[in-house]
């Protein structure tokens, strides 16, 4: 399965994103993780992807050159370069945000794991095809 993960840069709960990560691994058997390569969720979901020896593409954001409209096209070529199958969003900001809004128009299914949610917040995760 394709992943894309995304969350925002201040977002440090490497507990909450393993436990989600592992479980979607575990039910799905994960066989790429796309990431935006900032600071937080994109940077530990990288980390985890290389700690269990899953592929990873990151599309860092061209901030030089192309200013504030850089955040939003690396979103818009992760999805349509990706081809992820499934969006895991962790918190975050106005570009977490928009790569959701992205993925749900595009009609793919997005999780946003909650930490109060012992089952990180998965609803018929199961019901996925690998």
């Amino acid at each position: 399965m394709r992943i894309l993960v995304c969350g925002g840069r201040d977002f440090d709960n490497q507990a909450l994103l393993a436990r989600t990560l592992n479980r979607l691994h575990r039910d799905n058997t994960l066989s790429l993780l796309i990431h935006g390569n900032a600071s937080g969720a994109d940077r530990l979901a990288g980390q985890w992807a290389h700690d269990h020896g899953i592929d990873q593409v990151s599309y860092p954001a061209n901030w030089k050159a192309h200013g504030r409209a850089a955040g939003p096209m690396r979103n818009r070529r992760m999805l349509h370069h990706g081809r992820p199958q499934a969006v895991i969003a962790f918190p975050g900001g106005r570009g977490t945000a928009h790569m959701v809004a992205l993925a749900e128009q595009a009609g793919l299914p997005v999780w946003r794991p909650a930490e109060e949610q012992e089952a990180c917040g998965f609803q018929g995760i199961g019901e996925l095809q690998r």
